[in-house]
């Protein structure tokens, strides 16, 4: 059979390849024998030789680095304990990736990591085989949870930002009729940021203990069968519909929000607690003490937001920023002012007060060259999260640091739009803009090579503010996505605050936040400016201070245009018009058609999410784009052309991949969330589906007793398959909620499923394993669900990880009004094709087509699946005879 020229060459490539891989993992088996054999690690890891070199082998194909993998193994053979020291895990995964970095790309598995970007999960995967080998224990690797880990490592480029909007700032003033000026409403923004540092690990203290005693409670219920009164039944979701996120009307004077939110939840949870009997009642509280003890330290120091990041070529490293240096940031007409946060004396120098009184005495601190603090005789100070004052070597509390005064605020921020209207607009192309621009890996070696002791010194300043407020307004008719695009610091902030007119976005390093978590601090910080806006509101007009707060030049600097720009681009589309109404309706119809049936709207559309693709087809205004483009006559335009054809096929394919997550921290909080890949294995149910569609269309046409027999039968085996559909997603939860691992119980819930979807089910343990999980999605479908009664929190766009694997990030969000709103952010490669020959309109009219068809699909898939399960028999005998 003849063949084309290029065959034979081609094929030799692939074979040197082969052989290549092949060489180096023999490389990497010997360099792990070398250290220790087989048979000795079969002590370490209590498994059988068999077990071992399958271990050795799984290691050696995923991370074929040579003497790199050895020289790991041998460190942590040397180690007596079975516990990790801190920070070794870290040091071992940078060591590995470094490993594979020296690597030439042609002989890296393609399929498992097309780019380096999908190394992080694969060898933390390796690594954890490696624990197994040597005996060690994972927990003490990863002692802020394995997601934390894996955070730091693969979630670290721009695109890793959850972003939402809250509309209850702006609500505010206009139903309070409150005439703020934009002066006193940035000031209320600045001291509820500066509260919030003094305040967070309180906010996390009651994150962590409602969700811990919620899930003992629980817990302690089904130990003592009581799981059938009325008092115990779904406690936690009883706790949701009135866990506040703002100081109510019934907060005392001098109620902080964190002391106002726990005293309503030990109200809410001592009517349930003292309900138990005595033996539960002792044992919860036992294990809640211990937790406390073990854990509660641990995940405040996790989620702290004073804290900056520090990259470097293959991880982020979270840098504590101390309570007395940490600032505000400010952008205003394109500049960074920075206010301390800490109340300060006139030259800048924290102020320590002996007490929490009002009257307390007070005296500045003294501070060295080195970043010191000291008391007037000298002795070293600790200061923690929280504002108390240590002696370092005595660790006596000596006194507290306070927020900065609002009136010192309202001064400083007069100074601020003072100066700002009496400069030029920082133009774009900053240092900022620049650092932003450039890879995170890249990062460390940028900054390495800035020849400017300035620009340095200003990179260590804005480092200081975690939170950053953007005062410079945005338009809110446009997508969250792209609002955030705007100023936004340099990469290593928590949290980055924009205003648009009618809303407040906030954007939020997946490092620092989940999506949840996020959503709630988000609505915390606007109810406590609404508070601080009220207040001001009855102010006169501050006096602006002589001089403005010090301010950023941010000058670009050459050095840096020699770097790569940020690869990943995006486009993003949002869509409100799914009917809540009738999406509700099916719900409730649906268990009284099956009695076990019970479907979330989540399932539902994801769901409909695995089979939108066969009903997708772009609409007549896209096909007129896409013909124009395709008449041009230029090479640049052909392939992105290309690009959008292959976009729209695989978009056209059904069953995707989507990575799901599953917030886990019910069980451990530091665990944060639980990602799973789900491909829905049931692909019949779309034939089932049409089946049933098809012979109800029959039946009123002609309304003859067959026909309604037909489709009874169809519309019961739609049922059943709906049914295992449902029993699956929960079962998928239920693993999320028990940390990863799933239960007897589950398998007695699930008995008479198919024997095919019991040994799926069965291996869900070891498939949802996060670091296998992530590798495998090409979607993410996030859902933040309903919002909080009474919360203003409007629209959601999710994170993605920095593989090019995941090309589509679907966001979902409930508001207070019960209206949905879904956003789609698409990194497909034909985007950055559209962008650089200036067309990313068309990129944009793409993704937007294609959430709204998703939109308009769903309506109907809904509506239709009601109508099947709503349809009655109607033909009369007459009609049967005839």
């Amino acid at each position: 059979m003849a063949t084309s020229p290029t065959t034979p060459s081609t094929t030799r490539e692939e074979n040197a390849d082969s052989e290549a891989r092949r060489k180096a993992i023999e490389l990497t088996l010997a360099s792990m024998a070398n250290v220790i054999s087989p048979a000795q690690l079969t002590y370490f890891s209590n498994r059988s030789i068999a077990e071992v070199e399958a271990l050795q082998e799984e290691v050696s194909a995923v991370v074929p680095a040579g003497n790199i993998v050895g020289l790991v193994m041998s460190g942590l053979v040397r180690l007596r304990d079975r516990t990790l020291p801190r920070d070794r895990a870290k040091s071992d995964v940078s060591a590995l990736m470094r490993g594979l970095d020296m690597l030439p790309r042609h002989i890296l598995p393609r399929t498992i990591y097309g780019t380096l970007f999908v190394g992080p999960a694969a060898v933390l995967s390796a690594y954890q085989k490696l624990l197994m080998l040597t005996g060690k224990d994972p927990d003490s690797a990863f002692p802020e949870g394995l997601w934390q880990f894996y955070l730091e490592f693969a979630l670290r480029e721009d695109s890793a930002h959850h972003t939402n909007e809250t509309l209850g700032f702006q609500q505010a003033l206009k139903n309070y009729n409150l005439n703020l000026s934009e002066i006193d409403q940035l000031a209320a923004w600045v001291c509820t940021v500066s509260h919030a540092y003094f305040q967070f690990d309180d906010w996390l203290f009651n994150e962590w203990r409602e969700r811990v005693l919620l899930y003992l409670i629980d817990e302690a219920v089904a130990e003592a069968n009581l799981g059938h009164k009325i008092s115990f039944k779904r406690i936690s979701q009883a706790w949701a519909t009135q866990r506040p996120y703002r100081r109510g009307q019934d907060a005392q004077p001098d109620e902080n929000f964190a002391q106002y939110r726990q005293r309503r939840f030990d109200n809410f949870f001592e009517s349930r607690f003292t309900l138990l009997p005595e033996a539960q009642q002792e044992r919860l509280q036992g294990i809640y003490h211990q937790r406390v003890l073990t854990e509660l330290p641990a995940y405040q120091q996790q989620l702290s937001i004073l804290a900056t990041l520090e990259p470097d070529k293959y991880r982020e490293n979270k840098r504590v920023v101390p309570l007395w240096q940490a600032r505000v940031g400010i952008i205003l007409k394109n500049r960074y002012y920075l206010i301390p946060a800490y109340l300060s004396d006139q030259i800048g120098r924290p102020v320590l007060f002996e007490s929490e009184l009002p009257d307390s005495k007070f005296y500045p601190l003294q501070l060295d060259y080195n970043g010191s603090l000291y008391d007037l005789e000298g002795h070293a100070l600790d200061v923690s999260r929280s504002g108390q004052i240590f002696q370092k070597n005595t660790k006596q509390l000596i006194g507290y640091l306070r927020p900065a005064s609002f009136q010192a605020i309202r001064r400083q921020i007069a100074a601020i739009f003072e100066h700002a209207a009496s400069v030029e607009i920082v133009a774009a192309g900053g240092l900022d803009d620049q650092l932003i621009s450039i890879r995170r890996v890249e990062q460390e070696q940028a900054r390495k090579v800035l020849p400017n002791d300035l620009a340095r010194q200003e990179i260590q300043a804005i480092k200081c503010a975690p939170v950053l407020i953007n005062w410079d307004e945005q338009a809110r008719n446009q997508p969250l996505a792209h609002i955030r695009q705007h100023k936004r610091g340099i990469g290593d902030h928590a949290l980055t605050i924009f205003k648009t007119p009618e809303s407040v976005v906030f954007d939020q390093s997946h490092i620092f936040f989940d999506g949840l978590w996020g959503m709630a601090v988000s609505e915390i910080l606007t109810g406590e400016a609404i508070s601080w806006a009220g207040y001001f509101n009855t102010l006169s007009q501050p006096k602006p201070v002589s001089e403005p707060p010090y301010y950023l030049n941010f000058k670009p600097e050459l050095a840096l245009n020699e770097f790569n720009k940020v690869a990943v681009v995006e486009v993003s589309a949002e869509n409100n018009t799914i009917n809540m109404k009738t999406l509700h309706m099916l719900r409730d119809l649906l268990p009284k058609r099956h009695p076990d049936l019970k479907l979330t709207v989540n399932d539902i559309l994801v769901l409909y999410r695995c089979a939108f693709g066969l009903d997708y087809r772009p609409a007549p205004a896209l096909e007129d784009k896409l013909f124009e483009l395709s008449i041009q006559n230029r090479a640049e335009t052909q392939d992105a052309h290309q690009l959008i054809h292959a976009a729209l096929a695989k978009a056209q394919q059904n069953n995707p991949s989507i990575v799901i997550p599953m917030d886990a921290m019910s069980a451990r909080p530091q665990e944060r969330l639980y990602p799973t890949t789900f491909r829905n294995p049931f692909t019949e149910l779309w034939g089932h589906y049409q089946e049933a569609s098809d012979t109800l269309e029959q039946y009123h046409r002609h309304k003859t007793q067959k026909q309604w027999a037909d489709f009874s039968a169809a519309r019961r085996s739609l049922l059943a398959q709906l049914n295992y559909f449902g029993q699956i997603m929960r079962a998928y939860k239920r693993v999320a909620l028990e940390g990863g691992s799933t239960s007897t119980a589950i398998m007695k819930l699930l008995a008479h499923l198919p024997n095919s979807l019991l040994r799926l089910l069965d291996e869900i343990p070891q498939r949802v394993d996060i670091l296998n999980e992530v590798l495998k999605g090409e979607e993410v479908f996030s859902n933040g669900g309903r919002v909080a009664r009474g919360s203003s929190i409007s629209r959601f766009i999710s994170a993605k990880d920095d593989s090019y694997n995941k090309a589509l990030v679907w966001g979902v969000l409930t508001d207070d009004q019960d209206m949905m709103h879904l956003s789609l952010r698409d990194f497909r490669p034909h985007v950055a094709a559209l962008r650089a020959i200036n067309s990313a309109d068309l990129a944009e009219l793409i993704v937007q087509d294609y959430l709204d068809a998703f939109a308009s699909g769903f309506n109907q898939f809904i509506q239709r699946l009601l109508d099947i399960l709503n349809a009655n028999a109607t033909h009369s005998v007459e009609e049967v005879a005839a």
